[in-house]
């Protein structure tokens, strides 16, 4: 009777990888297909643009101007709203094509694609040279063409105003999305649970960890949010956080203020000559990568804490919380920064600058 009263209720959707019937999907090969879906639409978008100079992409509600991964959203939506539909309510144990129609149908409510392309005009001034020799300055006009694509996504909480949930579905909704079933969540969308490290290994980190130093104080901070779940929208409401609140949020535990983005704490590193070379890491310097154009400086996308030894601590939106592990995507790797260096002076012209 317990096992038949949780497959009948949106919890039945941490069981639907069960089902090998011939017409049904383990939801890990949904998400890739309807994932596919994007990036063929986005492709399409560019197609239909025709010849531009270059794509910029925008997140609305991204800090760090990336695409937000709300697929744990769109499966606690979904289940919730297929299981309590008070005239077609089903079961969402089984993920036959029905049930896909509307995991798809979800999907699109809670991400939408927008794109206008942008014409700038540039004038330069160049010296041309005459047939008798003698040079003249004119005015030449460039046109440079810009695709902005534009990616709008939803949280759960901003879906469920939009499908006018009830209370009762909403207090589901809180439940799916509780700490309790995050690791059943993490399994059936095929993302590990695994933070990099047992408690063992976090107390060997932690005992190699160079004595007295701020930027080792900083990796322990960090440490201490290992499987805080990842959230772009939710940063900073109880334990969520991006990859650049918790570099926020660890610095300023030790008095630095940096600012909210990834790409604002590279200028600030910038401006303030602190930044270093990737030969001359140590724990507590920060690295940033950079995986598209997004427009902020230096196009940065991600940063994460080294934690010594080639390893890094960050909040990985593919992984869905804050990990340790090994650094990665070198190639995409376009400055490192020493926080730690900073003096009073520059905390306080950092701190005026966020207020």
């Amino acid at each position: 009777m317990a096992v038949a009263a949780v497959i009948s209720s949106p919890f039945g959707i941490f069981v639907s990888g069960e089902n090998t019937d011939a017409d049904v999907k383990p939801l890990t090969r949904i998400v890739q297909e309807i994932d596919d879906e994007f990036a063929a639409r986005i492709a399409d978008m560019q197609r239909s643009a025709g010849h531009v100079d270059r794509v910029e992409y925008h997140y609305p509600g991204s800090a760090d101007n990336t695409r937000i991964d709300n697929w744990m959203d769109i499966i606690v939506v979904f289940a919730v709203k297929t299981v309590t539909d008070a005239e077609n309510g089903m079961d969402v144990a089984t993920l036959d094509a029905t049930r896909i129609g509307i995991i798809r149908s979800v999907f699109w409510d809670m991400n939408s694609l927008e794109s206008r392309v942008e014409t700038i005009e540039h004038k330069e001034t160049v010296t041309v040279e005459h047939e008798d020799g003698s040079t003249s300055e004119e005015t030449i006009t460039r046109y440079e063409r810009i695709l902005h694509i534009t990616v709008t996504s939803q949280t759960a909480e901003q879906q469920a105003d939009i499908y006018r949930f009830t209370n009762e579905q909403m207090e589901l909704m809180k439940e799916m999305l509780s700490e309790e079933f995050r690791p059943l969540m993490y399994a059936i969308l095929g993302k590990g649970a695994d933070i990099g490290l047992t408690p063992e290994q976090l107390d060997l980190v932690q005992q190699h960890l160079p004595k007295g130093e701020l930027g080792s104080e900083a990796v322990k901070l960090a440490l201490t949010r290992l499987g805080d779940p990842y959230s772009q929208p939710k940063a900073g409401q109880g334990n969520y956080t991006d990859c650049s609140y918790l570099v926020q949020w660890v610095y300023r535990q030790l008095g630095i203020s940096l600012l909210r983005t990834a790409a604002e704490q590279a200028r600030f590193c910038v401006e303030n000559g602190l930044t270093v070379g990737a030969a001359d890491l140590v724990p507590g310097d920060l690295v940033f990568w950079s995986y598209e154009r997004n427009g902020r400086f230096m196009d940065i996308t991600h940063v994460g804490i080294y934690a010594g030894d080639g390893k890094v601590v960050d909040a990985s939106s593919s992984r869905g919380q804050v990990v340790f592990r090994d650094l990665f995507d070198s190639d995409k790797q376009v400055l490192f920064g020493r926080p730690s260096l900073s003096d009073s002076s520059q905390q306080n012209s950092s701190l005026s600058a966020e207020k």
